[in-house]
C-alpha cells in the first residue's frame, strides 16, 4: 500500500543510523527503589532477547518488591542485582559478543563464511540466541 505513495521519494541525506543501542546501569537499585525493564538497562536488539528481558526482568523486580514487603528489609536490591546476573549474565555477555562482531569491519563477512565453513557451529550460535534447546 505504501510503495505507491514513495515512488517519487527522493532520498534528501546520507542514510544515518541509531547504536550501539545497548544502555547498562551500574545498579537495578537503591534501598527503596528498584529498576526493572529499560531503566534497568536494556541490549541492542540484535539477539532479540530485549522484551524478554524486560518483562523477566520486571517479574523479578516484583519479586524483590514482595520481599520487601514481607520482610521489611531494604535489601532487596541486592537480591534483585544477583538475580538478574544469574538469569541474563550469560544472554548479556552473547548479546554483546554478538554486536562486536557484527559491528567489525569484517564481522558479518567472518559469520558468513564461518556457516559455510562450520554450518553446525552456526545453526548452534543462531539456537543460542534464539533460546531454541535442541536435544
Amino acid at each position: 500500500m505504501l510503495r505507491d505513495r514513495f515512488s517519487d521519494a527522493q532520498l534528501v541525506s546520507p542514510v544515518a543510523l541509531l547504536g550501539p543501542m545497548a544502555m547498562d546501569v551500574s545498579s537495578v537499585g537503591v534501598p527503596g527503589l528498584l529498576l526493572a525493564g529499560d531503566a534497568a538497562g536494556f541490549i541492542d536488539p540484535v539477539t532479540g532477547d530485549g522484551i524478554r528481558f524486560a518483562l523477566r526482568g520486571g517479574e523479578l523486580a516484583a519479586q524483590a518488591a514482595l520481599m520487601t514487603l514481607a520482610t521489611g528489609s531494604l535489601d532487596s536490591h541486592k537480591h534483585l542485582a544477583d538475580w538478574r546476573v544469574s538469569e541474563f549474565g550469560c544472554k548479556y555477555h552473547f548479546n554483546r559478543a554478538i554486536r562486536r562482531l557484527v559491528g567489525a569491519k569484517f564481522g558479518v563477512a567472518a559469520g558468513s563464511l564461518g556457516a559455510v565453513i562450520l554450518p553446525a557451529v552456526v545453526r548452534r550460535v543462531i539456537n543460542y540466541a534464539g533460546d531454541i534447546h535442541v536435544h
